[in-house]
This record gives C-alpha cells, structure tokens and sequence, in this order.
C-alpha cells in the first residue's frame, strides 16, 4: 500500500487538489498569491515594533499612522496605471507640490472659492500628467526622460509661485488646512465598513459569475465568501480601533472609497481591461483594435490626476506649500508602496488596493522606526533595502511565474 504521507500524487488523490511543483508555486505567488508574502511581512513588522515599542499599537499610533499614509497611497494609485502600462513618471512629487501651490495661492492670496481652486489644481496635474503622455507616446520618447526633465522643470516653476522672502503659502485655518482633523462618527465608521465590505463581495460575486459562466471553474466559498468574511473581520477591528480614538479619520474614509471606485474602475470597465492589455502586449492589444496611445495619455493624465490630489492633501496636513513639497522622498515611497503591493515593473500587473498595502508597509516602517528612536541613516537604509527586496521580487516571480 502507497504511503499517503509521502507520494503527492497519492495525496491529490485523496484530497481532490492536483500536485504543486515548484513552478506552480511560483505561478501563484505571482498571480493569485502576490498579496500573501506582503501580508507575511506585515504581520511580521507589526508584531516587532509592537515588542520594541507597545504604543506602536495604540488607538492613537494606529489612527496617526493611517492618516500618514494616505498621501502615498493616492500617489501610489496614480503610479500603478503607469507602471500597469509598463511606463513610468517620475515627475509626480514635483507635479502635486506645483498642483498644490496654483490651488493654494488661488484660495489664499486670490480668495477664489476653496472648491475651485481645488478644481483648478486637479486640472493642472492631470494637464501636466496629460502633457507626458502625448510627448511619450507621440514622439516615443523614453518615459524615465520625459518625466525626470518636467519635474526639473516643475520644480522651478513652484520656486517661481511661491512668495518671495518667505517661499511658504500658509493654509492654517483654512478649509484646506483642517482636513486632516475630521473623523467620521462612531455610527458613520460602521456604516463605510458595511458598504465597503457589501461593494466587495459584489465584485467578487461578479468575477466569480463571469468565471462561472466561462466554465473555468472556482469555488463560490473560497473565491468569493471567505475572502468577504475576512475583509469583514479585518475591517471591523479597524472600525474598533479608530472608535477607540477619535473615529475613522476623513481622509482615511475618503481614501477607500477612492480605492474602491477605481477598484470597480479597473476590473469591471473596458478602459481597465484596455488597461492591462496593453500593459501585457500593446502590439497584441492593437491588433485587437484597442487605441494604445489613448491608453497611454489617459493613464498619465491619471496618474498627474492623482498627484495633484495628493499635493493638496499632503499641503493640507503640513498646513502649508513650500519648496519641501516637491521632496523626492514622497516619489520613493509611492514607487515603493506601488511595488511593494504587487504592481509589476514590467507591466501588464498590477491591482489598485496595491497601494494600499504598499503604503500600510512603507507607513508602518517608518512610523516604527519613529517610535523606537532609530536615526535618520537608519531608515534610509531600511526602506532602501525593502524597495530593492520588493523590486528583486517583482523580477524573479515575474520571470519564474511566466508573467513576462
């Protein structure tokens, strides 16, 4: 008799699973396992800095830590359409300082209406992300080129519309400089949990169906309802933990509901479909008589679109535009959380709560090593470390999982 134990094909036998071999392993791990390392690692950091550090998680850490990850995360979601495309822009730091300082000094110094000139700031990113993308793709110019040059170019200009002698537009007691102190109520924090957790099964449910009907097979439990129960479960102790302080921060609230509309955007529209084949094989994609080079402008003007967001907020929460906005670190680290998260340098893959994950991992980094004391050089060095693991990665699943 056959040693169940040991010969796996005994086993898949028995269980009804095929046996894994370790291409498969690798196939998974880059498709429908990519969150699960990152997750891994989460776990693992939280659980150090909460040894080192148990006011790692407090109400009050877990709520600030949150709201400082929120700009990278917009930022990061505005990256992942560029890098989904197998592009790049690294003009986004730059673009959203310059977005922030035109909508500033609108509201500010011209009294124009908060709205409009918040308005006006989104139409200049997207403008300039706009801009890139028709250089890009008209004049094949090289994206790491194009974009390094107009953040140059950027950054002169916010040096230009900034006043002179101080070079600081101040937003204390400002609409837009009190964003950052609303928190939804107790009542409000659950009903957002409710919704978010109801929009994702229903997506689930319309891949699930959509699988279903294609004959591909794919378990409603696993597929559809544990992956909603334990967005749930998660979700509810977060709920509990931002109660436990002051409520669900505005601009965490504002954050999800951003994810999940273009969460919605990407897998269940003809432009995110576009999206990723063109990403996968633009020539493919092109003889299949999709517009590329309408795809390509409109990711860029997306990105610039979300730059500029995250400009403003980012403005809003330092209560002020200045030279420091354009700082590189914010572009860092939304590359970073966009890779770390699982959207692929290569193209063509890619999700949009990625950044998500990615900005929680960057976030929860550097807020650690905050809150333990470690020097400057020292996180320098920690988050270089992780971007280069993350890209090192990115390469070696994509290659051995057959992504590209």
């Amino acid at each position: 008799m056959a040693d169940l134990s040991s010969d796996p094909k005994a086993l898949s036998g028995r269980t009804g699973f095929p046996p894994m071999n370790r291409h498969d392993l690798m196939t998974a791990l880059a498709t429908r396992w990519r969150m699960v390392p990152v997750l891994i690692a989460l776990a693992l950091i939280w659980t150090y800095f909460s040894w080192a550090n148990p006011l790692f998680i407090s109400p009050r850490n877990l709520s600030n830590l949150s709201l400082q990850i929120v700009v990278t995360a917009i930022v990061a979601l505005g990256l992942m359409f560029v890098l989904v495309i197998g592009e790049i822009d690294l003009s986004v730091a730059a673009s959203g300082a310059v977005s922030a300082a035109i909508s500033a000094g609108l509201a500010v110094n011209a009294g124009v209406d908060i709205g409009i000139a918040i308005l006006v700031g989104l139409g200049v990113g997207a403008g300039i992300g706009a801009l890139q993308g028709v250089i890009v793709t008209w004049f094949r110019a090289p994206a790491f080129i194009v974009t390094l040059g107009m953040s140059l170019i950027l950054q002169g200009i916010l040096l230009d519309l900034l006043p002179e002698g101080t070079n600081l537009i101040s937003l204390v007691g400002t609409p837009l400089g009190k964003i950052a102190t609303l928190y939804l109520s107790p009542g409000m924090g659950i009903a957002l949990l409710g919704a978010m957790t109801a929009l994702y099964g229903f997506l689930s449910w319309q891949s699930w169906r959509a699988s279903h009907q294609q004959a591909l097979g794919g378990s409603l439990l696993r597929e559809v309802l544990l992956p909603t129960a334990a967005i749930a479960i998660a979700g509810a102790a977060a709920v509990a933990v931002f109660n436990a302080y002051r409520g669900v921060p505005g601009l965490v609230a504002f954050l999800l509901v951003l994810l999940a509309a273009f969460s919605y955007v990407t897998t269940q529209t003809r432009f995110g479909l576009y999206l990723y084949a063109v990403g996968a094989n633009a020539e493919a994609a092109r003889r299949a008589g999709i517009s590329v080079p309408f795809v390509r402008i409109a990711a860029f003007t997306l990105t610039g679109l979300f730059a500029a967001l995250g400009g403003m907020i980012a403005a809003g929460r330092v209560l002020g535009v200045s030279p420091d906005s354009a700082d590189t670190t914010l572009l860092l680290e939304a590359i970073a959380a966009a890779v770390i998260g699982g959207v692929s340098l290569f193209g063509g893959r890619g999700s949009v709560w990625a950044a998500l994950i990615g900005a929680l991992v960057i976030g929860s980094v550097s807020n650690g090593m905050l809150l333990i004391n470690a020097s400057t050089q020292t996180r320098l060095e920690v988050q270089g470390a992780i971007l280069t693991l993350a890209v090192v990665l990115d390469a070696l699943l994509s290659r051995r999982g057959g992504a590209r």
